[in-house]
C-alpha cells in the first residue's frame, strides 16, 4: 500500500490557507457534549470550510498533482459535497471540470457545483451509479478525479489530521463520519502516524452501512440500495485503497440511525450554532447516542460538512422538536359548536402554550354528527408537564389526547 504524501499536501494547502481560498478550520470545545459524554469533546468545524464541507482539500491537493501530470480536464462523480469541491478548485486552478450529480441530489448542492463553474450532469439514484456514468464519460485527454479512493484524495483530507494534531497533540479519540472513507482514511493516517496510541472511529448511517458490512464480512461489498438522511455518506460501495487504509489505521466503525443523525443536526443548531447536514453530524451522533466511548478522553469530533437544503432542515428540526414535545398535536373530540375551538384554545393559552396550526374533521364517518374533531398543532415551552393541559381540559369538559 502506497504511502499519501501527506507532507507535501499539507504545505499545499496550507499555502491555500494563506491566501484566504481555503479555510483553516477551527477546533472548538462543546460543553454540553463534553458535560454529557464525561470526556472533553472538541468539534473539528468542516461545516465552515470553503464550499461548506472538507471535500475541497482532498480535490485541491488531488487536481495540483494531476495538472502537473498534464491534465487540464477534469471528471468526477459526486452526491453533493465533492462536486462543489472539485468546482471550486477547478476554478482556483483555471481548469475545466464536469460533475455527473445522483438524480436524488438536493437542489442546493446541484446549484452551488455550477455556480462554482463546473458543468453538471444529473444521473442514477446514487453515487455508484453516477460514479459509473463519469467513468464512462471521461476521454482520453480527461482526469476522472474519484471522490475518495485516490491517493492524492486521501492525503488532502488527512490535512484534517495535521490541523487536529496541531490544535489538541495529546487527542485520545478522533471521530470521523464514513462514506466512501477517504476523509477517514487520510485523517487515520495522519493521527496513527504521529500519536499511535489515539483511537479513529469511524461513523456511518444504519442505512448506508457498506464499510460496516464490509469489514464485518472481510471483503468489499455493494449495497443494494442506500436509505438515509445522510446523502453526504449514502455510498453504496467503499473503495478498494480506502478499506486498506481503514483495515491498517481504523479501530472501528459504528452505526446510527436516521433519528440519532437527526438529534445531532438539532443539538449542534440549537447549542452550538453551526448548522450541519446529516452526514456531517453522524460523528456527534455516535457520541450523543453512546456509540463510542469518551468519559475521561479527549474526543474530537469531526463535522464534515454543512450543505443542508433549508427544506430538509426544518423538516428535522420539527421531527426531533416533535419527539422531544416541543412541538405537541392536540387532538380531540368537541361539541360542534360556536365557541367550543376558542373555548379549548384559551386552556392552552393559559398554559403557555402557542397554537401555529389549527384544523377540524368533520368527514370521520365515525365521528358522531354533532361533533368534530379539533386538531392543535402547538409549541409547548420546554419545562410545561403536558399532562397537566389535559387534566385541565378535560376539567373543563373537553377530551383530548396528544400525538
Amino acid at each position: 500500500m502506497s504511502e499519501p504524501p501527506l507532507e507535501e499536501a499539507t504545505q499545499i494547502i496550507k499555502e491555500q490557507q494563506k491566501r484566504g481560498f481555503i479555510h483553516r478550520t477551527p477546533l472548538l470545545r462543546s460543553e454540553s457534549l463534553s458535560r454529557a459524554q464525561g470526556g472533553e469533546v472538541f468539534l473539528k468545524l468542516e461545516a465552515l470550510q470553503k464550499t461548506g464541507s472538507f471535500k475541497i482539500r482532498g480535490a485541491y491537493y488531488a487536481m495540483y498533482k494531476y495538472m502537473g501530470e498534464g491534465y487540464k480536464r477534469f471528471i468526477t462523480a459526486s452526491a453533493g459535497n465533492h462536486a462543489q469541491g472539485v468546482a471550486y478548485a477547478a476554478q482556483l486552478h483555471g481548469v475545466k471540470a464536469t460533475v455527473v450529480m445522483p438524480t436524488t441530489t438536493p437542489w442546493l448542492k446541484v446549484k452551488k457545483t455550477k455556480d462554482y463553474g463546473a458543468e453538471v450532469i444529473l444521473y442514477g439514484e446514487s453515487y455508484y451509479e453516477a460514479e459509473k456514468k463519469a467513468m464512462e464519460l471521461a476521454a482520453s485527454d480527461a482526469k476522472f478525479l474519484h471522490a475518495y479512493n485516490d491517493l492524492y484524495v486521501i492525503a488532502g483530507q488527512g490535512t484534517i489530521g495535521v490541523e487536529i494534531l496541531e490544535d489538541l497533540p495529546d487527542v485520545d479519540v478522533v471521530v470521523v463520519p464514513v462514506g466512501g472513507g477517504g476523509l477517514i482514511s487520510g485523517i487515520a493516517y495522519a493521527v496513527k502516524r504521529a500519536r499511535p496510541s489515539a483511537k479513529i472511529y469511524g461513523v456511518q448511517a444504519s442505512g448506508a452501512p457498506s464499510v460496516y458490512r464490509s469489514l464485518k464480512e472481510g471483503r468489499i461489498i455493494t449495497l443494494d440500495k442506500v436509505d438515509t438522511i445522510a446523502d453526504g455518506i449514502a455510498v453504496k460501495r467503499p473503495g478498494e485503497l480506502t478499506m486498506s487504509f481503514i483495515e491498517k489505521y481504523v479501530d472501528d466503525v459504528v452505526l446510527v440511525d436516521d433519528n440519532e443523525i437527526a438529534d445531532a443536526i438539532y443539538l449542534l443548531a440549537e447549542r452550538t450554532r453551526v448548522i450541519a447536514e446529516g452526514a456531517g453530524a453522524a460523528s456527534v451522533a455516535a457520541l450523543m447516542a453512546g456509540k463510542i466511548e469518551v468519559e475521561g478522553k479527549k474526543a474530537v469530533a469531526v463535522v464534515s460538512g454543512g450543505n443542508i437544503d433549508a427544506t430538509i432542515l426544518v423538516r428535522v428540526l420539527n421531527k426531533v422538536m416533535a419527539r422531544q414535545r416541543r412541538i405537541v398535536k392536540f387532538v380531540g373530540e368537541v361539541p360542534d359548536r360556536p365557541g367550543m375551538l376558542a373555548a379549548a384554545a384559551s386552556v392552552l393559552a393559559e398554559h403557555g402554550v402557542n397554537i401555529i396550526d389549527v384544523y377540524h374533521e368533520r368527514y370521520d364517518p365515525h365521528q358522531r354528527p354533532n361533533y368534530v374533531e379539533l386538531v392543535f398543532v402547538t409549541e409547548v415551552p420546554g419545562d410545561l408537564d403536558v399532562e397537566l393541559v389535559l387534566k385541565e381540559l378535560e376539567r373543563r369538559g373537553f377530551k383530548f389526547d396528544v400525538r
